[in-house]
């Protein structure tokens, strides 16, 4: 393994290993073509781009390994149904094989442990939410951290709990966590009042939540009935949209519309910005395409480099601070404030 670390680009994932975690469900794991190193913190994403038929789609992954294995990481997942989406988790299962490479973006994502949890927590997940608590998991394991850790699952039936053996396996080693395997009743999940119950010291943990929005609002809603303060719930909440800005007509600037003139290098293509118009779908308007796929400053997908004026972003944890003072920015949450010229990463 280098010394170096990966930063995606032109170095893409290679696809190490496949094997099958339950069903319907596959671990790919995937390594830096470079070996260069993987750096991230428990609980974020990487975004691959995945050659569907459709054309080339970018798609967010949790990483479900720790981050202490830095070689590569690991990504589960689970194939929606057909219909639910572009086919990209199809394409996964029915195609990825090892050797074959994805060009992909490095990880980010807020809904993450930056450092060992000095209150105690509780991991809460339903379906494939359990991959980013499957990573905290691994984490807290390799780093020896016994802060307790009420670890709650969720799913239609036994055989599809996620990484079950794994987790009481570390739940035993640590011996300060206490776990819950639940399936739903006919077809209904827990609802406020039950999370309520099986974790009455809810208000005084910090609360990582993964899985069907339903499900999330249901245990957001027990926590803050509980009185746990909103700052102490976290949720994972990426999802790949469309934008409408970019579905819809392309709407013309008119003249009253005091807007920004926007340049794209190196194409040198310029327009008129509206204040209210994101940068991604000004390039849009002007047939540039920027690879995207939250849409909500989350994933980082769409990064694009100022070179000169002033815009306003405002970003979901999807860029750090140092990408922002080396001039990268993000064109689905970005609007210019003054005559921009942007260039292509």
């Amino acid at each position: 393994m280098s010394d170096s670390v990966w930063r995606g680009g032109d170095d893409p994932l290679r696809c190490v290993s496949v094997s099958v975690q339950a069903p319907g469900v596959k671990t790919f794991r995937l390594a830096p073509a470079s070996g260069a190193r993987v750096i991230f913190h428990a609980g974020q994403f990487v975004t691959v781009e995945l050659p569907l038929a459709a054309g080339p789609t970018w798609r967010c992954f949790t990483i479900a390994s720790s981050p202490l294995q830095e070689g590569a990481i690991d990504l589960t997942i689970k194939r929606q149904a057909e219909g639910s989406e572009r086919g990209g988790t199809a394409w996964l299962h029915d195609s990825l094989q090892p050797g074959m490479t994805l060009r992909a973006k490095p990880p980010a994502g807020p809904f993450c442990l930056m450092a060992p949890p000095e209150t105690p927590l509780l991991l809460v997940s339903a379906g494939s939410g359990a991959t980013p608590m499957a990573a905290i998991a691994r984490w807290l394991r390799d780093i020896d951290c016994k802060t307790p850790v009420h670890y709650v699952h969720l799913a239609r039936q036994a055989e599809d709990w996620l990484f079950r053996d794994e987790i009481d396996g570390i739940a035993a080693a640590l011996g300060t966590w206490k776990t819950d395997w639940l399936t739903t009743v006919a077809g209904s999940r827990p609802d406020a009042a039950a999370f309520a119950a099986m974790a009455p010291d809810l208000a005084t943990r910090e609360v990582f939540c993964c899985g069907p929005s339903g499900f999330m609002a249901a245990v957001e809603d027990a926590h803050a009935k509980a009185g746990g303060p909103a700052q102490a719930f976290r949720k994972e909440a990426f999802v790949a949209i469309p934008i409408p800005e970019l579905v819809a007509e392309p709407k013309p600037v008119s003249a009253s519309e005091e807007g920004f003139s926007v340049t794209f290098q190196p194409s040198g293509k310029t327009t008129a910005a509206r204040p209210d118009e994101t940068l991604l779908a000004v390039a849009g308007r002007l047939g540039i395409a920027i690879s995207y796929a939250c849409g909500e400053g989350i994933c980082g997908t769409c990064r694009v480099r100022k070179l000169s004026g002033e815009i306003e972003m405002n970003h979901m944890g999807g860029i750090e601070d140092d990408e922002v003072e080396a001039g990268e920015i993000l064109a689905c949450c970005s609007y210019a404030r003054s005559p921009l010229v942007l260039e292509m990463i």
